[in-house]
């Protein structure tokens, strides 16, 4: 489907909501977390209580904390009235018996939100009671029901519940809300496959593949989320669901599936079949804060593996049209769902077997495409006050007439003398900038200062748009001296770098330089004691991941070649916003 029948079909279904990009779900702020891992032997979970919660989760709060909870001497009792009655785990009819392992004062962890990719900092050093018990499986059941603490005539729990459940260490959902019953259908044979009656319910990565196209300059980026189980029917693994993914038979595995999805991974550019770069392949893993890069290496369960593996693209700006076929279904694999992504934001889409091709058309009308230029030195600029010359031109030649001398002026000679030389003074502002032949300019005022050290960073960070290092060392030199390239190559790189995410890097959208002060120069061309913001931001595994960096430094620079340049950057401080 086109963007212009997405953006017509949003007008006619106000009520559409696309509940992972924007109802945004803020479970992760719960002042109870609940979790719980079923496994072949028993079930395990763990419960964060806060203390607004402490009142309905009574039985396991001891007394020194909460006036009504429990004391060493009635703990046993109170523990097991708690799951029997609090906090109920049941298959069908029956409620399943369990043992309280832990309960303790501990610190809150913060969890850090899927979509804002920000943990509330006020959770921190918070205090919950922690309790975990362990509930012992004897069979494989079918449907297991979570009940939270009930008060009579409530429809759903006063507790604020935020819950995650894991299936043979598969999270079955993202952090949700548990305010009823909720039941969940186990599937014992491919756990990936539990789901919660509650179609709510679910976790971001529920489909067997996921795609994220990303338009952008110089660049087009095709991401590609795979369950390595799921990929059996195309690429011979010879695994079974209970095998160890170990750790030296992992880049084999990455090398195999690349090279697979590459003849799989048609993208064509305004028409064009292009070859991709293999830019990175990596196992990840689905957390609380959604999909986070393995940076260490570790035997994986081949059940829940997943591969994400980036396909790069680079172009010459930005594309009219890009179309992306897929042609990997199967009788389980229907659906992927997919979202196309540009500086305008992102538009999902589920690909089909009957209809299989995503198209992006540029549709960005007002868009700017980030150009790096060179800041040339300017002439010497002398300022003309054109009609002040006039009237001192006509000052002196009263005088002239006079032989130089005020004697012997008539009155009206002598207005006119006054006239003249106010006017000159009054109209000094009405001229023109003239500029001086072989003469460049080498002083600048503050507000001149700022806007050159603006446009001298800005130009330093666009260079980063670019894949190829010697297209970035390229635009580099035309706004960085050359004993200066290797040091902000290698500086910026790394400030840039996105945590947990296997060092893909933001790219730099806004810099916003906030104070220019120049410094006594010991040597050749300005110096400047400078503060600027750099705000970036890329798009990754569907979400938006940013980076804000403050810089404190001295910034030094001279013309070469008629050009100015940076010659010479210390940073004295760099803060990570």
């Amino acid at each position: 489907m086109r963007r212009q029948y997405f953006i017509f079909l949003l007008f006619l279904l106000p009520s559409i909501a696309f509940a992972d990009f924007i109802n945004q779900i803020q479970a992760d702020k719960c002042e109870t977390i609940l979790e719980v891992f079923i496994n072949s032997d028993h079930i395990l979970a763990r419960l964060e209580i806060g203390e607004q919660d402490y009142q309905w989760f009574s039985d396991v709060i001891p007394r020194e904390y909460f006036e009504g909870g429990y004391s060493q001497i009635d703990h046993q009792s109170r523990w097991d009235r708690f799951i029997r009655q609090q906090f109920i785990l049941q298959s069908g009819t029956r409620k399943f018996t369990g043992k309280v392992k832990i309960v303790e004062r501990r610190n809150r962890i913060p969890r850090a939100n899927l979509y804002t990719d920000q943990s509330d900092s006020t959770l921190l050093n918070k205090k919950i009671i922690y309790v975990e018990i362990e509930y012992p499986l004897t069979s494989k059941i079918e449907q297991l029901s979570f009940i939270p603490p009930m008060k009579e005539s409530y429809q759903s729990s006063p507790a604020n519940i935020g819950f995650i459940v894991y299936h043979n260490a598969i999270p079955v959902n993202e952090l949700r809300y548990l305010s009823v019953k909720e039941t969940l259908h186990l599937d014992w044979e491919d756990p990936w496959y539990s789901l919660f009656e509650n179609k709510n319910i679910r976790r971001h990565h529920s489909s067997s593949f996921m795609s994220f196209l990303y338009v952008e300059p110089y660049e087009v980026r095709h991401e590609i989320l795979g369950r390595i189980k799921d990929l059996e029917g195309w690429v011979d693994l010879d695994y079974e669901m209970d095998d160890i993914i170990e750790v030296d038979e992992q880049d084999s595995i990455k090398q195999l599936i690349a090279n697979f999805l590459v003849k799989h991974n048609i993208i064509r550019i305004d028409g064009k079949e292009i070859r991709p770069i293999i830019d990175r392949v990596q196992f990840v893993e689905v957390q609380l804060s959604g999909i986070q890069i393995v940076e260490i290496s570790k035997p994986l369960p081949y059940s829940s593996a997943i591969i994400g593996v980036i396909f790069a693209y680079p172009d010459e700006g930005m594309p009219k049209e890009v179309t992306m076929h897929w042609d990997l279904f199967n009788e389980k694999i229907q659906k992927v769902p997919s979202i196309s992504t540009d500086p305008a934001g992102p538009w999902p889409y589920d690909l089909q077997p009957s209809d299989s091709i995503l198209i992006w058309t540029n549709f960005l009308k007002h868009y700017k495409l980030p150009m790096v230029s060179e800041q040339k030195v300017e002439s010497a600029i002398l300022y003309v006050p054109l009609l002040s010359i006039i009237f001192i031109s006509m000052v002196l030649f009263i005088l002239f007439r006079n032989h130089w001398s005020l004697s012997g002026l008539s009155k009206f000679r002598k207005f006119l003398l006054v006239l003249y030389f106010l006017l000159a003074i009054f109209s000094f502002q009405i001229g023109y900038n003239s500029t001086i032949p072989f003469i460049k300019k080498n002083t600048y005022t503050t507000p001149e200062a700022k806007e050159l050290i603006t446009q001298l960073l800005k130009n330093t960070y666009r260079a980063f748009d670019f894949r190829e290092e010697g297209d970035i060392y390229d635009k580099l030199s035309m706004c960085n001296d050359a004993e200066l390239l290797q040091k902000i190559y290698l500086q910026t790189r790394k400030s840039m770098v996105i945590e947990n995410q296997g060092g893909i890097e933001a790219k730099v959208n806004e810099v916003l330089v906030t104070k220019v002060e120049e410094e006594t120069s010991d040597g050749e061309g300005l110096s400047y004691r400078c503060n600027w913001i750099v705000k970036g931001v890329v798009g990754h595994w569907g979400h938006k991941h940013k980076r804000v960096n403050q810089y404190d430094a001295i910034i030094k620079i001279k013309p070469v070649d008629g050009v100015w340049k940076m010659f010479d950057l210390d940073i004295i401080e760099e803060v990570r916003l």
